[in-house]
């Protein structure tokens, strides 16, 4: 940070640390932001303050009130106010995204965890709508990432139920088993009181499942998303810093073209490497790769 304004500083953070990095970093940004508005009505003696901001965030299940604010139906899953609930998120988030991502690419989970949010906040809404106890049980605004983050989960889960990870450093655990325990923890927790938006849960986990179904055919539901939107991934071309050099012309050699054997071996040695790695995460956890094991899984997921 030395030589370097606080404003440069975390644009720098921001974009070299990666998707996961990111979501985190937009995450607490606005927890920090909610803070300070916590803060300042303790300070005022204004208790309600944070109470007139939240509705600028947070999703209401009134459809009138998402047209006059139609930009909560994003920011809610970016809204967090109460710590314990930011940190919780947060970690679950840093955790299953960095299982997505040793499968999926950095663009599905953003998929994922965007159309996930929304494709909660309509399951929510529709809940509120049909069940008279959503009224009554104080849980028509939607804050928080859990929506989103159910949904990165239960994709990996349902892709591959039977990775384990070590619960608490010492337990291996299936991933489908610890997705169970989410989904039977939301179930039971319905009319609880809680002020839980449980219907928003289901619904992004419900979303992290449709994303997988056939996650490896062409015409899948998520590679039809990813399709869609790798159509909008263009760079802004910048005219200031175009070089006035002259370059010559290079024509590459042609890349050797591989038999039907040999492609079809060659996928098999890089699927043996990669099987091999998911084993030792089974056992050790991801910490437990070294950084070209790292590296193989990032590159693999990226194909």
């Amino acid at each position: 940070m030395q030589g370097e304004s606080f404003g440069r500083y975390l644009k720098r953070v921001y974009k070299e640390s990666g998707i996961i990095g990111q979501l985190i970093l937009v995450n607490t940004l606005v927890y920090v932001f909610l803070l300070g508005i916590q803060i300042v009505g303790k300070l005022y003696l204004k208790p309600d303050l944070l109470e007139n901001v939240l509705p600028f965030l947070g999703a209401s299940s009134d459809l009138s009130v998402l047209a006059r604010h139609p930009w909560t139906m994003i920011t809610y899953f970016f809204t967090h106010y109460q710590f314990f609930h930011f940190l919780l998120n947060m970690m679950v988030l840093y955790f299953s995204s960095r299982l997505f991502l040793l499968y999926f690419s950095e663009r599905k989970l953003i998929i994922t965890y965007f159309l996930g949010g929304i494709f909660a906040y309509f399951i929510h809404v529709a809940a509120s709508n049909a069940f008279p106890l959503m009224a009554a049980d104080g849980s028509n605004n939607l804050v928080g990432a859990s929506a989103s983050i159910m949904a990165i989960f239960f994709a990996i889960a349902i892709h591959k139920p039977g990775l384990k990870v070590n619960l608490f450093g010492i337990l291996p655990v299936p991933l489908l088993a610890i997705a169970a325990l989410f989904l039977l923890s939301d179930l039971i927790g319905i009319g609880s009181g809680d002020r839980v938006a449980r219907f928003g849960h289901l619904g992004g986990a419900l979303f992290g499942v449709l994303t997988v179904v056939q996650a490896n055919k062409y015409g899948s539901f998520m590679n039809r998303l990813d399709r869609f939107f790798g159509k909008f991934n263009f760079k802004r071309k910048s005219s200031r810093n175009k070089s006035k050099l002259r370059v010559t012309s290079y024509q590459a050699p042609p890349a050797t073209k591989l038999t039907d054997e040999e492609y079809n071996a060659t996928k098999a040695e890089r699927q043996r490497r990669v099987d091999a790695i998911l084993e030792k995460i089974s056992v050790k956890g991801y910490e437990g790769l070294t950084k070209e094991e790292k590296d193989i899984l990032f590159n693999e997921s990226q194909r």
